[in-house]
Protein backbone atom coordinates (compact mmCIF):
# COMPACT_ATOMS: atom_id res chain seq x y z
CA UNK A 1 0.00 0.00 0.00
CA UNK A 2 2.94 2.11 0.87
CA UNK A 3 4.43 1.90 -2.43
CA UNK A 4 1.57 2.63 -4.27
CA UNK A 5 1.08 5.90 -2.40
CA UNK A 6 4.75 6.69 -3.13
CA UNK A 7 4.15 5.97 -6.74
CA UNK A 8 1.34 8.23 -6.88
CA UNK A 9 2.48 11.07 -5.57
CA UNK A 10 5.56 10.87 -7.83
CA UNK A 11 3.80 10.56 -10.81
CA UNK A 12 1.81 13.48 -9.60
CA UNK A 13 4.70 15.62 -9.11
CA UNK A 14 6.23 15.06 -12.67
CA UNK A 15 2.78 16.14 -13.92
CA UNK A 16 2.98 19.20 -12.01
CA UNK A 17 6.73 19.60 -12.77
CA UNK A 18 5.71 19.38 -16.39
CA UNK A 19 3.18 22.27 -16.65
CA UNK A 20 5.63 24.62 -14.37
CA UNK A 21 8.46 23.94 -16.42
CA UNK A 22 6.43 24.84 -19.70
CA UNK A 23 8.37 27.48 -21.37
CA UNK A 24 5.72 30.04 -23.35
CA UNK A 25 6.32 33.38 -25.19
CA UNK A 26 5.83 37.24 -23.87
CA UNK A 27 7.32 40.60 -24.45
CA UNK A 28 8.47 42.96 -21.72
CA UNK A 29 5.80 45.22 -22.25
CA UNK A 30 2.88 42.59 -22.89
CA UNK A 31 0.53 41.73 -20.86
CA UNK A 32 -0.26 38.17 -22.33
CA UNK A 33 1.86 34.82 -22.78
CA UNK A 34 1.74 33.15 -26.28
CA UNK A 35 2.88 29.50 -27.58
CA UNK A 36 5.40 29.89 -30.08
CA UNK A 37 3.88 29.72 -33.33
CA UNK A 38 0.70 32.31 -31.96
CA UNK A 39 0.45 34.69 -34.68
CA UNK A 40 0.17 37.14 -31.96
CA UNK A 41 3.58 36.51 -30.18
CA UNK A 42 5.16 38.98 -32.67
CA UNK A 43 8.99 39.22 -31.42
CA UNK A 44 7.95 37.76 -28.13
CA UNK A 45 11.27 36.14 -25.63
CA UNK A 46 10.71 32.52 -24.22
CA UNK A 47 10.27 32.47 -20.62
CA UNK A 48 8.75 29.86 -18.33
CA UNK A 49 4.75 29.41 -17.38
CA UNK A 50 5.94 29.84 -14.06
CA UNK A 51 7.26 33.13 -14.54
CA UNK A 52 4.85 34.49 -16.81
CA UNK A 53 2.30 33.82 -13.85
CA UNK A 54 4.02 35.44 -11.42
CA UNK A 55 4.14 38.57 -13.73
CA UNK A 56 1.04 38.70 -13.74
CA UNK A 57 0.73 38.21 -17.33
CA UNK A 58 -2.81 36.38 -18.57
CA UNK A 59 -2.98 33.13 -21.32
CA UNK A 60 -3.77 34.78 -24.72
CA UNK A 61 -7.02 33.40 -26.05
CA UNK A 62 -5.94 32.85 -29.68
CA UNK A 63 -3.48 30.06 -28.78
CA UNK A 64 -4.52 28.97 -25.39
CA UNK A 65 -1.28 27.67 -24.10
CA UNK A 66 -2.72 26.09 -20.84
CA UNK A 67 -4.01 23.65 -23.00
CA UNK A 68 -0.56 23.37 -24.97
CA UNK A 69 0.37 20.82 -22.63
CA UNK A 70 -2.15 18.27 -23.72
CA UNK A 71 -1.22 18.53 -27.35
CA UNK A 72 1.90 16.82 -28.76
CA UNK A 73 4.67 19.26 -29.82
CA UNK A 74 6.84 19.42 -32.55
CA UNK A 75 9.65 21.72 -33.89
CA UNK A 76 8.35 23.44 -37.41
CA UNK A 77 9.84 21.46 -40.12
CA UNK A 78 9.78 24.70 -42.35
CA UNK A 79 12.95 26.52 -43.46
CA UNK A 80 13.93 30.26 -42.74
CA UNK A 81 15.13 32.79 -45.00
CA UNK A 82 18.88 31.96 -44.41
CA UNK A 83 17.59 28.09 -44.81
CA UNK A 84 17.79 26.83 -41.18
CA UNK A 85 14.86 24.93 -39.88
CA UNK A 86 12.16 26.90 -37.70
CA UNK A 87 12.36 27.14 -34.15
CA UNK A 88 9.07 26.93 -33.58
CA UNK A 89 6.97 24.55 -31.85
CA UNK A 90 3.81 23.46 -33.19
CA UNK A 91 0.63 20.87 -32.31
CA UNK A 92 -0.14 21.18 -36.15
CA UNK A 93 -0.44 17.77 -38.01
CA UNK A 94 1.78 18.89 -40.95
CA UNK A 95 4.18 19.40 -38.36
CA UNK A 96 4.35 23.24 -39.76
CA UNK A 97 3.82 26.69 -37.93
CA UNK A 98 1.50 29.49 -38.95
CA UNK A 99 4.27 31.36 -40.78
CA UNK A 100 5.43 28.26 -42.87
CA UNK A 101 1.91 26.44 -43.88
Amino acid sequence: MKKLIFITLCISFGFGFKAVSQTVYSSPKGEKYHTADCRLSGEAAPLKLAEAKKAGKTACEVCKPNELGKAKLNQCTGKTADGTRCKRMTANTNKKCFQHQ
